[in-house]
């Protein structure tokens, strides 16, 4: 009989552990993207009921005033606007920051800097990468609208009213030109709001709101860009020129369509066109429709439901499907 302490204690060979680490690894690299999916499918979802919360309110203050609110509007100054995010606040659980909310003075005003720079979680995609730069002094006099030269960091605001689609995107898309600068949406610019009667496309065919996510900074493709606008030299070079800010009144947008490099179709105020590119959506975030989902970007239609628009969506359909009075036939989308 063998004893106990004549027995050799036998531990791993080199070639045993090298296995067993290959087969962890594999293991690891196959499961990674799995757990990766199922992280941004969270996210996804989690960004896709605060558009249901927005769309939500939106319908809340129509019942309330008769209309949807505009993408901004004046209220009891005529010179100072404010934007349709800070107009729904008391309808998204944030009512108290709508009554310290000082309409008399610019919404960049130092005085309202206690509810602008709220970070406001129904204003954010959970897929928007974190990290977000805050502009230099220099930039950021011209991204607010002008008189203020520190840096006050506001709340993000990954989503943006539709106003309005432009002639070129209308151009771009192969229909006749409209001969103006813009085909008007629902939540178009003010005076006063859009009501449901006039929204004679129909409340499932008209388009209020989209993601327009990682601003400030310029995206091009799922890059950071370098240069948000040719000419347009005041902004910067990593810095979109549309609002960022969810109090920010020019937060909305009005589509031109954009070519793969991130430069934008142009509009003159006589609605003639140049045309750059074909790009519908997620070419670039600087004033144009983007997300960081893969294939399309979700928005909120006038019925309240959300819609995911998939890139691939044709660029007539896109156009027809923001006018709320074009009479376009554009099914099923």
């Amino acid at each position: 009989m063998v004893k106990l302490s004549e027995r050799k204690l036998r531990g791993f060979t080199l070639i045993e552990l090298l296995v067993v680490i290959a087969i962890i690894a594999i293991l690891v690299a196959l499961l990674l993207p799995a757990v990766q999916q199922a992280r941004e499918a969270a996210r996804r979802t989690q960004c896709k009921n605060n558009l249901k919360q927005l769309g939500l309110a939106l319908h809340n203050y129509e019942s309330t005033y008769g209309m949807f609110p505009p993408s901004r509007i004046n209220l009891s100054n005529p010179t100072f606007q404010i934007s349709w995010n800070t107009m729904i606040l008391p309808y998204i659980e944030q009512d108290n920051a709508y009554r310290q909310y000082n309409t008399n003075v610019n919404w960049f005003n130092v005085v309202n800097d206690p509810v602008t720079t709220i970070q406001l979680p129904a204003f954010l995609c959970p897929s928007t990468p974190g990290s977000r730069p805050v502009p230099t002094v220099t930039l950021y006099t011209a991204l607010s609208g002008g008189a203020r030269t520190d840096q006050p960091l506001w709340g993000y605001n990954d989503y943006g009213s539709i106003n309005a689609v432009r002639n070129a995107f209308i151009v771009m898309a192969g229909l006749p030109s409209i001969g103006t600068k813009d085909a008007m949406g629902a939540m178009g610019r003010g005076p006063g709001g859009t009501k449901i009667r006039d929204i004679t496309d129909g409340t499932s065919n008209t388009l209020l709101l989209g993601e327009g996510a990682g601003r400030p900074r310029q995206y091009i493709g799922r890059q950071p860009g370098l240069n948000p606008r040719v000419g347009n030299v005041a902004f910067g070079t990593q810095f979109t020129a549309d609002g960022w800010g969810w109090a920010d009144i020019n937060n909305g947008f009005s589509i031109d369509g954009a070519n793969s490099a991130g430069l934008q179709n142009d509009t003159s105020s006589s609605g003639a066109t140049t045309i750059v590119g074909r790009c519908t959506m997620n070419c670039t975030n600087d004033s144009e429709l983007y997300s960081f989902h893969t294939g399309g970007i979700q928005t909120v239609l006038a019925d309240g439901s959300v819609r995911f628009l998939s890139e691939n969506m044709s660029a007539a359909v896109l156009a027809g499907a923001i006018t709320l009075q074009g009479g376009e036939v554009i099914g099923e989308f």
